[in-house]
């Protein structure tokens, strides 16, 4: 389980590989589609796509962390109820869904809106104990981890979605 120290330093880190592997992107290469997306029959994403996903995803994130550290042992609404796969296929829509809406916003506005969701989820770190974040947590969705693993998954998820993103600019 990674310490507070060691969050913020992952965090810091990865926040800096992502802007400067995003930064460091043509026009041509933010525009050009390289990955299939989950939903069948969705466009292809583009790495401009990948990038507009991590906010949203780290907004996903500070959510179940909110209900860690209320306590809650649920997720809300029917999602508790669903398989995984139904998880899977419904996550899939809502990361689409957003993806298309954001389809159009310059890249200056994509970073202003993924510094801003990071300072919330540093925001959110100050509010959780040591123990807290070494605790199992309470949410069966996420059972296997902590509040610290989850703080840590912002960082891991980023570089998943640059590798993916190389994949696909190699096929």
């Amino acid at each position: 389980m990674p310490t507070r120290s060691e969050i913020l330093d992952t965090l810091a880190a990865s926040q800096e590989k992502t802007t400067a592997y995003f930064q460091g992107l043509s026009q041509e290469e933010l525009e050009r589609p390289c990955t299939a997306s989950g939903v069948p029959g969705a466009a292809a994403w583009r790495a401009k796509d990948h990038f507009a996903h991590l906010a949203e995803n780290e907004r996903n994130i500070q959510i179940l962390l909110r209900l860690m550290l209320t306590g809650e042992t649920s997720l809300p609404g029917n999602l508790g109820a669903m398989s995984r796969e139904e998880r899977l296929a419904f996550s899939n829509q809502r990361n689409q869904s957003y993806v298309n809406a954001h389809h159009d916003d310059s890249m200056e506005t994509l970073f202003a809106d993924l510094t801003a969701t990071r300072q919330e989820t540093l925001n959110l770190l100050e509010q959780f104990t040591d123990e807290q974040l070494a605790a199992p947590a309470s949410l069966s969705f996420v059972a296997d981890r902590t509040a610290a693993d989850l703080f840590a998954a912002n960082a891991q998820h980023a570089a998943v979605h640059i590798m993916w993103i190389e994949e696909g600019f190699r096929q």
